[in-house]
C-alpha cells in the first residue's frame, strides 16, 4: 500500500465518521497529518500523524487501529502533549485536520503552538550558537 492510498484510507475515514469513532475509543481529543504525506503524498515515505490526548488515552490502541485503517505500518504518531515547541508546531500547521472533539479545538491548539514557538525562538537560536561555539 502506497503513502498516498493510506492518506486516501485516512480522509475517506475522516468523511465517513470512522476516525470519530476511533478517537473517541483511544481518547484522541486531536488528529491531524502532516509532512510529507500533505506535501507530496505520491513521494512520502512515511505517514505523520499528530494526536492530542486525553489523560485516560489508549495510544497503543490508536496505533493499532491506524495501522489497521491505512493498510500499512508505516505510520508514525506524533503526541502533541509531550513535542517540543518546533516538533508541536510542525504538527498544527500546514496540516489536514481529522478530528478535533470539541468546535475550535484545533485552532486554538494551533494558535498556541504558534505563539509558544515564537516565544521560544530565543532558547533555540541561544542553544545553537552554543553548539556551534563547541
Amino acid at each position: 500500500m502506497s503513502i498516498a492510498e493510506a492518506f486516501t484510507r485516512l480522509r475517506s475515514a475522516a468523511d465517513d465518521g470512522r476516525i470519530e469513532r476511533i478517537c473517541r475509543l483511544h481518547g484522541v481529543r486531536l488528529m491531524t497529518v502532516f509532512g510529507s504525506a500533505v506535501r507530496d503524498a505520491e513521494h512520502a515515505h512515511d505517514l505523520d500523524i499528530a494526536v492530542s490526548l486525553a489523560p485516560d488515552a489508549d495510544l497503543l490502541g490508536l496505533v493499532g487501529d491506524l495501522l489497521d485503517l491505512t493498510g500499512t505500518d508505516l505510520v508514525d504518531v506524533m503526541v502533541l502533549d509531550d513535542a517540543s515547541p518546533t516538533a508541536r508546531r510542525n504538527g498544527l500547521s500546514g496540516v489536514v485536520p481529522l478530528h478535533e472533539a470539541e468546535p475550535g479545538l484545533f485552532a486554538r491548539t494551533q494558535m498556541a503552538a504558534a505563539l509558544e514557538f515564537y516565544e521560544t525562538a530565543w532558547m533555540r537560536r541561544l542553544d545553537l550558537e552554543r553548539m556551534a561555539a563547541g
